[in-house]
């Protein structure tokens, strides 16, 4: 089963967010973009995806080396943007921000040197730090129409305070370990 070190977004109960995220799905439903799903739990970045769980065992204490120095990262939501999947089947709407902190690409790095070391099956493409926001059938709307669209939005900024990574199971399977950022 396929499995994540993940960072939680901290919005749940947070009207600030709440109303942040019905103007942006607001604004894109307007412009006319066919999303078929949107986001609305669970709002996290995947640090790494793990395809398969041979060594869930191991990657739980090498994830826990990896965050343990790692400081609670400051985060600015100020960016919508879309990728493809890998099977081509679906666009992904996605938040991110124009000035990733380093934190982040450091986990992600020294994550992927850990799976490397344990022969871990993971997706070897870049590292791209994004939030899925929604999914866009990608029969309906071709990538760049997707992409200019959602570039002449309004781009509104969220603030937040990373403060957990977790691993876990992909789907509401649940958590295998939460640490705290310190």
């Amino acid at each position: 089963m396929a499995n994540l070190l993940a960072i939680p977004i901290p919005v749940k109960r947070n009207p600030a967010w709440s109303n942040w995220a019905k103007r942006t799905r607001a604004s894109i439903k307007s412009a006319g973009i066919p999303v078929s799903k949107w986001q609305l739990l669970f709002y996290h970045m995947t640090i790494l995806f793990v395809d398969e769980d041979d060594c869930v065992a191991d990657l739980t204490p090498g994830f826990a080396q990896i965050v343990k120095s790692c400081p609670a990262i400051p985060f600015t939501v100020d960016k919508l943007d879309v990728f493809t999947t890998t099977n081509g089947a679906e666009h992904i709407i996605c938040l991110s921000s124009a000035q990733v902190p380093q934190q982040i690409h450091t986990l992600a790095s020294e994550s992927r040197t850990m799976a490397d070391g344990l022969n871990a099956k993971y997706d070897h493409r870049p590292f791209i730090p994004h939030i899925t926001f929604g999914h866009v059938p990608a029969d309906k709307m071709s990538l760049q129409e997707l992409r200019t669209i959602l570039h002449a939005l309004p781009q509104p900024s969220f603030h937040c305070l990373l403060t957990e990574a977790e691993h876990r199971y992909r789907g509401s399977n649940g958590t295998i370990k939460k640490w705290r950022l310190r």
